[in-house]
């Protein structure tokens, strides 16, 4: 981990860490309470969370790869 202690992130690739875990948990949580709701449960449970999961992945790995805000493209 000291190896890691003089590592710098940029300040775009930051923002663009921070937008993607917003956005996946968000993704999630959305996902989770459709999927609870559409079973008739009226409580969220772990395996509505797993499902949501591995939805959300695929969106954000879509919108990851279609750029968006902090695109590196914007740069050049």
């Amino acid at each position: 981990m000291s190896e890691m202690a003089g590592l710098r992130i940029d300040v775009e690739a930051a923002k663009a860490l921070v937008h993607w875990k917003s956005r996946f948990a968000d993704e999630v949580a959305t996902q989770a309470r459709r999927i609870a709701a559409e079973s008739g449960q009226p409580l969220v449970r772990l395996a509505h969370y797993r499902q949501a999961a591995q939805f959300a992945v695929r969106a954000l790995s879509a919108a990851i790869l279609d750029g968006g805000p902090s695109s590196d493209d914007q740069a050049a």
